[in-house]
């Protein structure tokens, strides 16, 4: 085999090799940027609400139950039952619960556990107002007692409350956040996916140059080190979505700890619930809480006093700021929505141009040889 043959040759493979080479990376930069995009959608629409919604309806039940307790320590339930504000907090409750529901990320899971919480509420709902319809009848006594004491049983119970299973339900869906802000298209590791094969591509322009440097005495290739700036500005504009992966990790993390300053906030207004729930029983057992039974008196005995009275709801949750801009995928009107297509089409184009004069040289060589 001749010389001119043996050039021809590799300057058609290194030709077949630069073109294939900028499909693989087209492709794999464009799988990644549509992975991180749908990913982040996916939590930014369904996965984050969903922890959000679980804590927000928690939180509900319990303002809910602390207006109810309240309404009936302070004698206002004789006049319009449980207050307002508990029926404003049911119903908000159901509201967040419901949308849960349509977020849920826990999979069948937590939709089980969703449905025995949904089936559960009206049995506390029905709970109190057993105790309001006695407390207006009867000024409340030990039967009223008894009904309330069973609402907040319901409620609270460590196992198999309602708010007990809330955070088996949250913790469920803060389980799936953590998968998909730790694997598949948001997991660091996946620069690796594009990476490399950008990494193989600018290995072979730069060996590509030095032969023809070699070959044809020239030192600059044009078209090819046009090809190579692309290939930079590819891998550059590429690598932005490590930005957009970490921002969306550092807003889940944001969001993560908003729910649990709200879930202590929550906590503490639940443990003054508790006491206070214990001062009506104190009221409406006569002779002290002894009187209305075992179960009563281990409640009030099991109950320590709360060191805050009266403790406020926390401020509104801004669902835009928690669930904005950290977690708002890349655009196709981007850097990266157009740049990656035209670079990569840019980058088989320029080399296709860079090699073809070459090889058409000595195709004419070959034919003057024959």
């Amino acid at each position: 085999m001749t010389a001119v043959s043996t050039t021809r040759q590799t300057l058609w493979w290194l030709r077949l090799g630069l073109v294939a080479g900028s499909v693989l990376v087209l492709g794999t930069a464009l799988a990644t940027f549509l992975g991180v995009r749908s990913s982040i959608a996916e939590v930014r629409e369904r996965t984050a609400p969903a922890v959000l919604e679980v804590s927000l309806a928690k939180e509900a039940l319990v303002h809910a139950h602390d207006a109810a307790v309240r309404a009936f320590d302070h004698g206002q339930a004789k006049l319009t039952g449980p207050s307002e504000q508990y029926e404003d907090g049911i119903a908000l409750a159901s509201q967040q619960l419901a949308q849960v529901a349509e977020h849920n990320a826990a999979g069948a899971q937590g939709s089980r556990t969703l449905q025995l919480i949904e089936g559960l509420l009206p049995a506390y709902n029905s709970f109190i107002g057993q105790a309001d319809a006695h407390f207006r009848q009867d000024t409340g006594g030990p039967l009223g007692a008894s009904y309330l004491l069973s609402a907040s049983d319901l409620l609270t119970a460590p196992e198999n409350g309602i708010l007990a299973r809330l955070d088996t339900l949250e913790a469920a869906q803060r389980a799936a956040l953590d998968v998909q802000l730790g694997a598949d298209w948001l997991d660091p590791a996946i620069t690796v996916l594009w990476a490399l094969p950008l990494a193989v591509l600018l290995g072979t322009l730069a060996w590509t140059q030095r032969f023809l440097a070699r070959r044809f005495r020239r030192t600059v290739n044009a078209a090819l080190l046009a090809a190579t700036a692309a290939c930079v500005l590819l891998g550059t504009g590429t690598a932005l979505l490590l930005g957009v992966q970490a921002d969306a990790r550092d807003s889940a993390a944001a969001l993560e700890r908003t729910v649990d300053t709200r879930s202590a906030a929550t906590a503490a207004v639940a443990g003054v619930t508790r006491w206070t729930l214990v001062q009506v029983l104190a009221v409406q057992c006569p002779g002290g809480v002894a009187a209305c039974g075992d179960t009563v008196a281990a409640f009030a005995a099991a109950t320590p006093v709360p060191p805050t009275v009266g403790a406020q709801p926390p401020p509104e949750v801004d669902e835009a700021a928690l669930l904005g801009p950290g977690l708002t995928e890349p655009g196709w009107s981007g850097v990266l929505g157009y740049g990656i297509p035209l670079l990569a089409a840019g980058i088989g184009v320029l080399a296709v141009g860079g090699l073809q004069p070459r090889l058409d040289e000595y195709r004419f060589r070959t034919r003057r040889a024959s």
